[in-house]
């Protein structure tokens, strides 16, 4: 079973700090979700908030024995270019464990290509999890487009 994963940034959730709680009962969820799905390929969008604690969830899986696989579907060149520091060593460490890292477009960053990365991580995978507040957003776009090729989602409230 693959599976990825579709969610806000920081600043609509619980902010930068990805050790409060809420971000930790969410990476909790994660890996129960996958767990219970049976998933052996996870694919995360690798930008900043849900992406980068699921990463966290599947690399934990992994480091307890799990039989799962961390794809990192990264948008575009340069992705986190303009992110701190702080964020850019935590992007760089996930990359580094990854078992797949695909360069979805060789083009350096345009907002559209946030969709592109979507599309592929939802073609990919059998299941999409979503954490979404009902807004207007990426995260919306994406859902929109699992829905409309067929795929099953699994919403997580924020």
């Amino acid at each position: 079973m693959k599976m990825c994963v579709t969610g806000h940034r920081p600043n609509k959730l619980y902010g930068y700090d990805l050790t409060d709680d809420r971000w930790i009962a969410l990476k909790e969820d994660f890996k129960q979700i996958l767990i219970e799905n049976k998933c052996d390929e996870a694919i995360t969008g690798m930008a900043l908030g849900v992406d980068t604690i699921f990463a966290y969830a599947v690399l934990e899986l992994k480091e307890d024995g799990h039989d799962i696989k961390l794809h990192c579907a990264v948008p575009c060149r340069n992705f986190s270019g303009k992110w701190n520091i702080y964020d850019r060593v935590k992007y760089r460490n996930i990359i580094s464990l990854a078992d797949t890292v695909k360069l979805v477009s060789d083009e350096e960053y345009k907002p559209y290509l946030m969709q592109k990365r979507n599309e592929y991580m939802v073609d990919h995978s059998d299941k999409v999890i979503a954490v979404w507040d009902g807004s207007k957003s990426g995260t919306k776009n994406c859902i929109d487009y699992a829905k409309k090729v067929g795929k099953d989602i699994i919403f997580v409230q924020p």
